[in-house]
């Protein structure tokens, strides 16, 4: 997984217009972003891929069927894991209750898992295709053995409604897909899951910031 979801759907939809008339380009819109701020991290690399446990993200805001929304949006951010391969083998956990540490880690114990993953979902706002969308997403990592915190990060992403930007000789519109908070999950859960493939296998840092997010100077909250 070399780019992020974001990254590899950042492409022309159509072109339109002649000589009598201004270029119209429409693209497809991408999530507005920071990097991940890190606040717990190790200091050594781990060199090999451990086995992990991944337990369905706690939602912090207050909504009806959180628990739903929850398993949702976890079964996404577990795919992106999955495909960037940092564990050699990353079981979700169907049965388990939204995330609290202590609890987790213990089921993780019983599973004889040498990491645990899971986090909160702090914030949401769904736009829909034709809206603004958010999310923020808080990401832990322990030490099943000794219930060591050894990574915890966090990250939020933005997609704007639909824009257009207009030039001297052609415009260009963002076009949003039809779930866009979707996709924002996606993107936070590849830039944090490079973070922590960095750890495991130095040999794949994580990535630098898309150059997109700097052409229009547009930042996540």
């Amino acid at each position: 997984c070399s780019r992020a979801p974001d990254d590899t759907s950042r492409t022309e939809r159509g072109v339109t217009g002649d000589l009598s008339m201004p270029i119209q380009v429409q693209v497809s819109n991408f999530v507005r972003r920071q990097p991940p701020a890190i606040y717990v991290r190790p200091r050594e690399p781990l060199g090999y891929r451990p086995t992990a446990l991944f337990v369905p993200l706690r939602t912090v805001q207050q909504m009806s069927n959180a628990v739903t929304f929850s398993n949702m949006f976890s079964r996404q951010i577990w795919q992106v894991w999955l495909s960037l391969n940092a564990f050699s083998t990353l079981e979700y956990d169907t049965g388990a209750t939204p995330f609290e540490p202590q609890r987790a880690l213990a089921i993780a114990r019983a599973r004889g898992a040498q990491m645990l993953v899971s986090g909160y979902i702090n914030h949401y706002m769904d736009g829909g295709s034709g809206g603004t969308s958010s999310l923020s997403l808080a990401m832990e990592v322990y030490d099943v053995k000794t219930g060591t915190l050894v990574w915890s990060m966090a990250q939020g992403g933005l997609m704007d409604a639909r824009q257009v930007h207009d030039f001297y000789l052609f415009s260009i519109t963002e076009v949003n897909p039809e779930d866009p908070s979707s996709l924002i999950a996606r993107t936070l859960a590849w830039d944090m899951g490079r973070q922590v493939l960095g750890w495991v296998d130095p040999s794949h840092p994580a990535p630098r910031d898309s150059s997109w997010t700097d052409m229009f100077k547009s930042k996540a909250f």
